[in-house]
């Protein structure tokens, strides 16, 4: 019975996660628990328990006495968390350079493949999973499991990030195979300095465009 309600939670979150990120549910939009229960003819226990689970993604935010909201990235927001992003994962990347496998990188390849037909489906909800993968992948072959734990905790604002990148510059979407291809190659080159530049600038440039 606890399987099944467990089930129930991930199901319900999945289809709040699919409204946000097709632009049913918008970016500050007030998340209304009794209308989404009677929408999906459910008890409101599954859209509490479905709603914690999008909040660890950072998709919505709870706000105390106000009510729960789709998560929008004010400009300090974005500012903290692409530096440090970048600070992080610039040095974990140089780190792994010297770890990864031929097997790694045929992962790799693949999500970067998956990144493709994706982009061509407009499926946001996946392209930002695949997107967290990618980056996981790379930062778990770092050897610094405290760089790896820190990494980790920033997850929790992964798809906050993504949402807001779709919604303001959509144009990024459409070049995560390109911006990811040059990711691999400065791995591949295992050049310390390359890739520490590659990977800052992946989260630089983003923060610039996005407060220009």
């Amino acid at each position: 019975m606890l399987l099944n309600h467990q089930t129930l939670s991930n199901n319900v979150a999945g289809v709040i996660r699919k409204m946000i990120f097709d632009g049913t549910l918008k970016p500050g939009e007030r998340i209304n628990q009794a209308q989404l229960a009677e929408k999906l003819e459910i008890s409101r226990g599954p859209i509490r328990e479905a709603l914690m689970l999008l909040q660890n993604e950072g998709l919505i935010k709870h706000e105390t006495n106000k009510g729960t909201f789709v998560t929008t990235l004010s400009r300090q927001d974005q500012y903290e968390i692409y530096t440090l992003r970048a600070l992080l994962e610039s040095e974990a990347a140089r780190l792994a350079a010297k770890n990864l496998t031929a097997e790694d990188y045929h992962q790799l390849d693949g999500l970067i493949g998956d990144f493709r037909d994706l982009t061509i489906l407009d499926d946001w909800e996946n392209l930002a999973r695949t997107d967290l993968e990618f980056h996981k992948k790379i930062v778990s072959k770092c050897g610094n499991g405290r760089l790896i734990q820190m990494h980790h905790h920033l997850d929790t604002q992964v798809g906050a990030m993504f949402l807001t990148v779709a919604n303001i510059v959509p144009i990024r979407i459409h070049q995560l195979v390109n911006n990811h291809l040059m990711l691999l190659d400065a791995l591949k080159q295992k050049d310390e300095a390359k890739i520490k530049t590659a990977f800052s600038e992946h989260y630089m440039i983003t923060l610039q465009e996005l407060t220009d």
